[in-house]
């Protein structure tokens, strides 16, 4: 059953995103943009971008090019960004 299955797959995804795993923070963001809950959306890609995952920080820069993220909201997921990437070094 495809519903069962991708309810399943959500929740493996919550799992991992409450781990800290950015990829997981990012899917979870890209399905409520697709659903159109861009508040939740925004949240879910600024806690990625924070941790370092790239394509946040880019669908951040697209909800705030469509108007469904403030500037102040891209600001912070930028400087977020790059405050881990350079931990990361």
């Amino acid at each position: 059953d495809i519903e069962q299955d991708e309810a399943k797959a959500i929740r493996h995804l919550q799992a991992a995103a409450v781990e800290g795993d950015a990829l997981a923070r990012g899917l979870i963001g890209s399905f409520e943009h697709y659903s159109e809950n861009y508040i939740l959306a925004l949240q879910h890609f600024m806690i990625a971008a924070k941790l370092g995952h790239q394509p946040a920080l880019s669908n951040i820069k697209k909800m705030f090019t469509n108007g469904h993220a403030t500037k102040a909201d891209y600001a912070e997921a930028l400087r977020g960004h790059q405050s881990a990437v350079e931990e990361m070094r």
